[in-house]
């Protein structure tokens, strides 16, 4: 008996130690990226983050951060700015706000901000770009893609009555992801699409709507979320992966009004995922189950990281987070490697766009105008 007590004790001591040791050895390191009240919205394969802060107490800039300070985008003369997203090329995609109150969008490049306006007649949301400078936009109720000529390609609908389609995100092949389907009031039972060479097709959710998807890589896969059969507005965020729906948040549909709601905000080509959670706060999933992203950072940083918005290739993370009720824009960087895989996509016959690699005189020029950029220090 005594024997036995003392390999209960010697266990127990063991795995608090294990425990304590996971707790002293984070995986991710949180870095400010942005000024107080800041948003972070995207970040690309370099690590560059990009999101919008508070210019004053009425207007918004936005800003990118290449982990030397942050760097004010400007408004091209007007009165606000804001981004969207940013390329492996370091085009950054983002709106700005005329003196007469119109949204217009903008390209940030090189140091210099390029009016790209609006599509013809329509008030404009733009909401991707990828590495060839193709964007995806809304044109509410239709949405388009913008090629890098300017001339834009309405991509339809899926085939309900009354439609609308919100195009969300778009890889490296031209390959969109969102929702369309029936306008319809209160609620919209839109559906999670993907589009490709012109074609629209729907995607399964979990047996109810609204379906969305709000990301996707170049393999084609697609996180996003699908509404739950029993529960009352909850939803849980998905994979769509090889012609299958993957819910990745697994708890039971209790049919509770709001009992669990996921959604999954960013992914990654080795398909990891990031998103919100009720029960998480911000969250990670890497092929087996969904992990709180404050569990992974040193919890005596005093962060909550419950918005994260997007994961590079490197597992690098652009978030919004808080701190003594404080919100930032942060990067989380791995410590350590993780070698953690999700389900692998299948092979097909599209192959990527051709990739635009700089030129020696290219590279030259994008030094140059970063060296002039005004870089700013970030306070906490």
């Amino acid at each position: 008996m005594q024997w036995r007590n003392r390999i209960s004790l010697f266990l127990l001591s063991f795995n608090l130690a294990v425990a304590n040791a996971a707790w002293a050895h984070p995986e991710y390191r949180v870095t400010v990226m942005g000024p107080a009240n800041s948003a972070a919205t995207d970040i690309n394969d370099a690590g560059v983050v990009v999101g919008t802060y508070p210019f004053s107490p009425t207007t918004t800039h936005g800003f990118l951060n290449r982990g030397k300070g942050f760097v004010d985008l400007g408004t091209l003369g007007g009165t606000s700015s804001n981004t969207v997203a940013i390329n492996d090329n370091g085009k950054v995609l983002g709106h700005w706000t005329t003196k007469a109150g119109q949204q217009r969008g903008f390209i940030y490049y090189r140091g210099k901000q390029r009016d790209i306006g609006i599509i013809p007649g329509r008030p404009t949301t733009f909401t991707d770009i990828n590495n060839a400078g193709y964007i995806t936009a809304i044109g509410y109720p239709r949405s388009f893609l913008r090629s890098p000529t300017g001339t834009y390609t309405d991509i339809g609908f899926l085939p309900y009555d009354d439609p609308v389609t919100n195009a969300y995100a778009l890889n490296n092949r031209n390959q969109i992801t969102g929702e369309s389907g029936p306008l319809t009031f209160p609620e919209q039972t839109l559906r999670t699409f993907i589009w490709a060479k012109g074609v629209m097709r729907e995607l399964a959710g979990l047996g109810a709507e609204p379906t969305a998807g709000l990301a996707i890589n170049d393999h084609g896969q697609i996180t996003g979320y699908a509404a739950l059969p029993l529960g009352f507005f909850d939803r849980h965020a998905v994979l769509h992966s090889n012609g299958r729906v993957i819910d990745i948040d697994g708890r039971p549909d209790t049919g509770a009004p709001d009992d669990n709601t996921s959604e999954g905000t960013g992914i990654n080509n080795h398909a990891h995922i990031v998103g919100t959670s009720n029960h998480l706060s911000g969250f990670i999933w890497r092929g087996k189950r969904m992990q709180s992203l404050n569990a992974l950072i040193d919890r005596k940083s005093g962060w909550n990281i419950g918005s994260p918005q997007a994961i590079n290739d490197a597992g690098q993370i652009a978030a919004t987070a808080t701190r003594k009720g404080v919100q930032y824009a942060v990067r989380l960087d791995l410590i350590r490697p993780i070698v953690t895989t999700a389900p692998q996509p299948q092979l097909d016959e599209e192959g990527a766009l051709p990739a635009q690699r700089m030129s020696p005189a290219e590279a030259a020029a994008e030094a140059e105008a970063q060296a002039r950029e005004v870089v700013r220090p970030v306070s906490q």
